[in-house]
């Protein structure tokens, strides 16, 4: 008697949960896009496990249960590397004496600093991670990859478990990001032929954080019909009445202007330039606050410390995701002038622009088309200005254009900020998205994986 079906079970018996393996390559503590959407899967009726990366420093269990109904699974980035996934059985134990002497000559080149040796290493550690999270997802149905990154274990459980249906889900244009941007061109030949291409062609869809991400994808590769978009969104919230934590931190009252950067402390996100925009003497009483933490904190903290800023530059530690918003709501302008130094820069949309508007913020952002659109496009009307984030003049003149309105129009900018993350800038209506996309997916083995 043939076996049933992989989705048969007996008349009358519960229906089983359909598994998600996702796949994302960090240790997930900080990772709300990833966390969202397992607890959307999870909410939506799907058995959700995310398998992502343990380091040796980092005292993170191995397995642990998320509050939001689904687990945590994380897989060791190790140097040594376990047997690779290739059949038959045999080869893979006889390559594997000479992958692990690869594995270590690859440490030793690093350590002497020989070209391109970092990068080899990490692809060795990353495909030890993706054997590792493939063979633990061999039952599941669904496989959600975060990036190219994901892509590798997806792929390599593809190899045992064909009837699986792949989604992938691009943050950024992964090959312009980091250290990829800068690796040399055979390498991301390889990385972009051998894997990105195979996964986007064997995808049911493609999910992304906005449409400039797709139509980039679109030109390099053959990408799926069908494509989701989901905002970095915060939950939806009231942010009424305004929070009073930041400017108590500050020491200032509600009558004082309060101009807020919230997030990494790093190069390229415009903090410099907005340093120098604070000199603007139209900008003279307002107060500006950087709120996070990252490499160029000492140069923030020497700042707020030169008497030419008067006092009204202060550096403050990141607060926990669970008080952001509330300490945002203070604030009289939120800053995401990111640089145009990059692609996925460019075509960004940074979590701070939603957290931002989520809280009743006018957001003061850069000039590119996606941010441009959200913040200018909006139906309602502006929920703040744009402006060239190289230029600290265009900064100045955009942050006073929003501090210099009468009190009824700034009332009025604030309202239009709330409104609009009430009906489209907030994870429920983004996560919809996705609930829809996973509802309607065949059923497992009713996929074609030619």
């Amino acid at each position: 008697m043939p076996n049933p079906a992989p989705h048969t079970v007996p008349k009358g018996a519960p229906q089983p949960k359909r598994q998600v393996a996702m796949f994302v390559a960090n240790n997930l503590v900080s990772d709300r896009r990833v966390i969202r959407e397992a607890a959307t899967v999870a909410a939506a009726g799907f058995a959700v496990t995310v398998h992502a990366i343990a380091q040796r420093r980092e005292k993170l269990p191995t397995t642990e249960q998320h509050p939001d109904g689904f687990t945590i699974v994380r897989h060791r980035l190790g140097l040594i590397p376990p047997v690779l996934p290739l059949h038959p059985r045999l080869l893979a134990l006889l390559i594997h004496p000479f992958w692990c002497v690869l594995a270590l000559t690859v440490a030793v080149a690093r350590k002497v600093r020989i070209p391109l040796a970092g990068a080899a290493l990490l692809a060795i550690r990353w495909t030890s991670w993706a054997t590792l999270a493939a063979r633990a997802s061999q039952s599941a149905q669904i496989l959600h990859a975060h990036d190219l990154s994901g892509a590798l274990p997806a792929l390599a459980t593809l190899r045992t478990n064909s009837a699986a249906t792949l989604l992938y889900d691009s943050h950024e244009v992964f090959l312009e990001s980091g250290r990829w941007a800068k690796s040399p061109a055979f390498i991301r030949r390889i990385l972009a032929n051998r894997f990105e291409q195979p996964a986007l062609k064997r995808a049911a869809a493609l999910i992304a954080v906005n449409p400039q991400v797709i139509e980039e994808l679109a030109k390099r590769y053959e990408i799926p019909e069908r494509q989701v978009v989901t905002y970095n969104c915060p939950p939806a919230w009231n942010p009424e009445p305004r929070g009073t934590e930041l400017r108590a931190a500050i020491g200032v009252d509600a009558a004082a202007q309060v101009v807020l950067y919230h997030g990494g402390f790093s190069a390229h996100r415009g903090l410099e330039e907005l340093l120098k925009a604070k000199r603007d003497p139209r900008l003279a009483s307002a107060h500006l606050v950087f709120l996070g933490y990252g490499p160029l904190e000492s140069t923030l903290r020497a700042a707020a410390a030169d008497p030419a800023y008067g006092g009204r530059v202060h550096v403050l530690n990141a607060v926990a995701p669970e008080v952001l918003d509330r300490w945002v709501s203070g604030a009289d302008v939120g800053m995401c002038t990111v640089l145009p130094s990059t692609l996925n820069h460019r075509i960004s949309t940074p979590n701070k622009l939603f957290e931002s508007i989520g809280a009743g913020v006018p957001v003061i952002a850069s000039d590119f088309t996606t941010m441009r659109d959200i913040v200018l496009g909006d139906p309602d009307g502006p929920l703040g200005a744009v402006c060239d984030p190289t230029s600290p003049q265009e900064v100045a003149t955009a942050i006073h254009s929003v501090l210099s309105m009468s009190p009824s129009d700034r009332t009025a900018l604030r309202a239009r900020c709330i409104r609009a993350a009430a009906a489209r800038w907030n994870w429920e209506v983004q996560s919809a998205r996705l609930t829809d996309l996973y509802r309607s997916l065949p059923l497992y083995g009713d996929l074609d994986p030619a």
